[in-house]
């Protein structure tokens, strides 16, 4: 069944600010595609996306807030357009953040078809639930609920506390050394200016927006989260990276531009699942500064445009974002390893 993208690209996810508003809105979006939970379920998969109809009744239910990958793979197959499948993912980041400070207003009641769906699907999911096949982890505020893959990648980063640090990706014998071991893996940037500081988890300091952000904070405060260089091509000599941060507890996220919205320009953390080769606003190059040997600007992928702090700020806390390349001193880094 073709779901026309007329209906469903006129709801506006910009004005949710709760999980009662996102919950009404999705209901509104599954009744405008007039789409069954069995047909969603079927086109997610045609996508290769895993959408399971009880997950979807309890997100339409209002039973628990949804994943970021659910919402995502909800709206695909509901017909929305693909570029407004970020503005979903950042309503539902708000609801979370609305849950995690009052009590969430009483949900909607049910339609028939979520009912129903709920009832065929309830002896499957407490089979599966009962063999350990549904095994779930928290993370970040951020993030919301991480899955099994994801547990192991928390995992993973909780060796690197303890001292182990995951395998080295791929690199052609031709690269140099001593660039791929300072630019690759666990590392610390630091402002050039500020050695004593380090880029970490922070918050906007004007308030806009309440989601944590990338800022610089004594380097002794820095960890965690860790933060991993990742080469978005691990075979390629020259290559841009993600920037990712690493949490014992919450698992990992890349570091993403904010394009829109409170907060537009500034650095979050998006949750792995959403970590994508072709986002570009995920991709930064490690560039030499121009004015010093040792010192660092990161461009982000395919712009002039690089990262720096707000208002050429030295303060401890202020927070990082995009602005234009030039040569201030803002722009310049030192990157070190922490393996």
């Amino acid at each position: 069944m073709d779901v026309s993208t007329d209906s469903v690209g006129k709801l506006d996810p910009q004005g949710v600010s709760d999980a009662a508003a996102l919950v009404q809105l999705l209901r509104e979006l599954k009744q405008r595609s007039g789409l069954t939970l069995r047909e969603l379920e079927e086109r997610a998969r045609a996508r290769g996306e895993l959408l399971a109809r009880s997950t979807v009744s309890d997100m339409l239910r209002g039973i628990r807030l949804p994943a970021p990958g659910t919402v995502a793979a909800f709206v695909r197959a509901c017909g929305a357009h693909e570029t407004d499948v970020d503005a979903w993912l950042e309503a539902r980041q708000r609801a979370e953040e609305a849950a995690s400070a009052r009590p969430s207003g009483p949900a909607p009641d049910p339609d028939p078809d979520i009912v129903a769906g709920a009832r065929r699907t309830r002896s499957r999911v407490t089979a599966l639930r009962l063999g350990g096949l549904t095994r779930r982890a928290r993370s970040w505020v951020l993030v919301g609920e991480l899955t099994t893959c994801l547990v192991a990648v928390a995992v993973w980063a909780l060796s690197a506390v303890l001292g182990a640090a995951p395998p080295s990706p791929a690199v052609p014998p031709d690269v140099n050394t001593a660039a791929r071991d300072s630019l690759r893996g666990f590392a610390e940037i630091r402002p050039a200016r500020t050695p004593q500081l380090c880029l970490t988890e922070g918050r906007d300091t004007q308030g806009a927006y309440l989601n944590a952000v990338a800022a610089q904070l004594p380097c002794e405060e820095a960890r965690p989260p860790h933060t991993y260089l990742r080469p978005v091509e691990p075979s390629a000599a020259t290559t841009s990276y993600f920037i990712e941060w690493q949490h014992p507890q919450h698992g990992w996220g890349c570091l993403t531009v904010r394009r829109e919205g409170p907060g537009k320009d500034l650095l979050e953390p998006w949750p792995s699942r959403s970590c994508d080769a072709h986002r570009a606003y995920q991709h930064f190059r490690i560039e030499p500064a121009a004015t010093t040997d040792g010192r660092y600007r990161l461009r982000l992928e395919g712009t002039q445009r690089c990262v720096g702090l707000r208002g050429d700020s030295t303060e401890k806390g202020a927070d990082a974002m995009v602005e234009p390349c030039g040569k201030a001193a803002d722009q310049e880094f030192l990157i070190r390893s922490a393996a």
